[in-house]
């Protein structure tokens, strides 16, 4: 099987679990923590990522504009939405889309403001597009130049991960900023046998998500510092920040869970690159 089809595979494990995960109506507390860490943990670096606080006298005033990759359901865009000018999310599964866009209509916040759309910056084109540049996927000026990138929970989903964080350095305006939330590689603090995968060291295919059903789609089961800071430097990123999360995070519940760290790192687009 060539790489091509490998990621495409891949692609369409990740959009068949996340379409079955957008549509359930019962999902565990745990996961729902995890979520709500993320959201608290970004309103806590606003500052340090360059979110500005929200204006209320100068609505519009040097509010960025945001991408939100992989961007599910949509809870962090509407978590920084009142700091930004819009929230544009892009994610590989249509439910995910249809979650997300309907958070914001029920939060009553326009599509200009908030919308998401389906599809996959990562996956790389066939041979017949890539002689004409006006067939690449989001080639609209739309999608590009945005102040802020985030892909929160899901580069250990993605076929490469330094194309993906190269794909999104892409789409950032000079001087913007990508921030990534993953799990710290080398973090666990409690385990069982349940979940042999979540090793120190352990860069497999068959790394363990306690959610039923995702094992196939989960490329690493964590990420190293070094690593990190590399993939953002050789994407022509500077100024590079890596922070852990103060709190474990549980993952699963019961007696097979585990407890897992998170980071937070960010970097600023070169000027010229």
């Amino acid at each position: 099987m060539s790489e091509h089809q490998q990621q495409s595979t891949l692609s369409e494990k990740n959009q068949t679990f996340f379409d079955s995960l957008a549509i359930s109506t019962n999902r565990p507390q745990w996961m729902q923590d995890l979520v709500s860490q993320i959201q608290t943990e970004v309103l806590a670096r606003r500052d340090w990522i360059g979110i500005p606080k929200p204006d209320d006298h100068n609505p519009t005033l040097n509010k960025p504009r945001l991408l939100d990759y992989a961007c599910g359901s949509g809870e962090l865009s509407l978590t920084l939405l009142p700091s930004l000018s819009s929230a544009t999310g892009i994610d590989i599964s249509p439910a995910m889309v249809s979650a997300y866009n309907s958070l914001a209509l029920t939060s009553s916040i326009p599509s200009e403001k908030m919308h998401a759309i389906q599809g996959d910056l990562l996956s790389p084109l066939p041979p017949s597009s890539t002689s004409n540049p006006s067939t690449t996927p989001f080639a609209d000026p739309q999608y590009s130049n945005f102040d802020i990138a985030i892909l929160s929970m899901a580069l250990h989903h993605v076929f490469s991960p330094p194309s993906a964080i190269a794909a999104l350095v892409s789409r950032l305006r000079a001087g913007g900023t990508l921030v990534v939330i993953d799990w710290v590689l080398s973090s666990i603090t409690t385990s069982s046998d349940l979940h042999p995968a979540f090793k120190p060291g352990d860069h497999g295919e068959h790394a363990h998500n306690p959610v039923p059903g995702s094992e196939h789609t989960i490329t690493r089961a964590g990420f190293e510092r070094e690593e990190m800071e590399k993939m953002f430097a050789d994407a022509g990123c500077e100024d590079v920040g890596f922070v852990e999360f103060g709190e474990g995070t549980r993952l699963g519940d019961g007696e097979g869970a585990v407890v897992q760290r998170l980071f937070m790192v960010r970097g600023r687009k070169k000027r010229g690159e």
